[in-house]
């Protein structure tokens, strides 16, 4: 199943951390137990039907064919091993907590934060980690009433993850993302997501090259429940690195345990000085 590996070595890091994911997989298991016995009564009562209609066909063909899911390939550090980023946000380390780091449980997104989020104040200068091409910059962003996010999230929950239209249009907020090309980790197309902006610089537009360091916005609040209360309390940069092969997703990170996650993240990240060239906006 997509979620098996998710629940390695729930016994290490931070409590705070990991129980949630162990209640997740207890309701998980639970729900699993009741749809198959659910199921196996149906089937005893099927005469004269199709066999590839069955429940308990139909349940096996899913567990035959989701091990191919994209997301259910793990990461693994030998990939990066010779990574090394600037910090998005100049003189913020990587953050100790386990809930602001990738793995950690969400009421979105099938459950998982895939990213880092940087507590940085509002308005502070974000970033480029490496050197690469503005693929996406939302300017234009609008926020989203309330009640509608609210409606939305919603929506992502009956249906058990959040659809990629709710996700990059609503939840990330004002974004750039960046594609780092081939050559920043061997055998992958690396792409970076700087999200909850406040601002994004005129000049930061689709097509734009960035020097690592290179500055593009500043952070915020966007995307999120606060900015939607029309407040700017929660301020902070959500950034992610997803690694692309074939029809593969992986983000940086992803089923490690805290310790070893937290242990990699600050050997890959530097707080290098930002350059003075400045694009401004």
């Amino acid at each position: 199943m997509i979620y098996r590996n998710t629940y390695r070595n729930l016994h290490r890091g931070p409590g705070s951390y990991y129980w949630p994911l162990l209640r997740l997989k207890s309701v998980r298991i639970l729900t699993r137990i009741i749809i198959i016995s659910n199921l196996f009564a149906l089937s005893k009562g099927q005469t004269g039907e199709d066999p590839n209609n069955s429940p308990i066909h139909v349940l096996s063909t899913i567990e035959k064919y989701s091990p191919t899911l994209a997301d259910n390939v793990s990461f693994n550090p030998a990939w990066v091993k010779d990574l090394k980023l600037v910090l998005p946000c100049k003189d913020i380390p990587v953050p100790k907590r386990g809930a602001r780091l990738p793995n950690a449980p969400r009421d979105y997104r099938s459950g998982t934060h895939r990213g880092i989020d940087f507590f940085a104040n509002w308005g502070t200068p974000i970033r480029a980690v490496a050197d690469g091409k503005v693929v996406r910059a939302d300017r234009g962003f609008e926020e989203v009433p309330a009640q509608f996010r609210e409606e939305l999230l919603h929506v992502s929950a009956e249906i058990g993850h959040t659809p990629s239209d709710i996700f990059n249009s609503v939840l990330l907020g004002r974004a750039v993302f960046i594609d780092h090309g081939l050559d920043l980790i061997k055998g992958f197309r690396a792409i970076t997501i700087y999200a909850h902006l406040s601002s994004i610089n005129d000049s930061i537009k689709p097509g734009t090259m960035l020097k690592r360091g290179e500055l593009m916005g500043f952070s915020g609040n966007t995307g999120t429940k606060d900015s939607a209360l029309g407040t700017k309390e929660g301020a902070h940069l959500h950034w992610e690195m997803i690694l692309q092969k074939n029809d593969q997703e992986i983000f940086l990170g992803k089923e490690m345990g805290y310790e070893k996650l937290y242990n990699l993240l600050t050997e890959i990240f530097l707080n290098e000085q930002t350059p003075i060239n400045k694009k401004g906006g």
